[in-house]
């Protein structure tokens, strides 16, 4: 019987482990097509992004700025319908100036902005 040395014994090795590797993902069951599913998405595949669940009272509008007369705020929303807000000095502007083109999402409680969150680099 020849001898083996230290890398034939470590190649041997080396392929039995990738064989089992694959061996053990192609003996897994298959899974259901998406389109065949009822379920609804996982946690997994939810976007890292999810936004948190806002108080009682309060909702968010996303959008372009496309007018900033005295103490409003026009913003128009991604599917063409335009909302109104009032604005003033105790509303909150985060991520750099406001300005008329701007992409922002607005948290709006009875009318009034009390936040708005420029997002950067995303001019219309």
């Amino acid at each position: 019987m020849p001898t083996l040395n230290n890398r034939t014994v470590v190649a041997i090795l080396s392929v039995a482990t990738a064989g089992m590797a694959l061996a053990g993902c192609s003996s897994a069951a298959p899974s259901a097509s998406p389109s065949s599913s009822s379920a609804p998405p996982s946690a997994a595949n939810e976007p890292s992004h999810s936004r948190k669940p806002l108080p009682d009272g309060e909702t968010r509008l996303s959008g372009t700025v496309t007018a900033m007369p005295q103490g409003q705020l026009v913003v128009t929303e991604k599917g063409g319908g335009t909302q109104t807000v009032t604005a003033d000095s105790s509303t909150k502007i985060t991520d750099g100036p406001m300005q008329q083109g701007q992409h922002v999402t607005v948290i709006v409680k009875d009318g009034h902005a009390t936040e708005v969150r420029v997002r950067k680099g995303q001019q219309g």
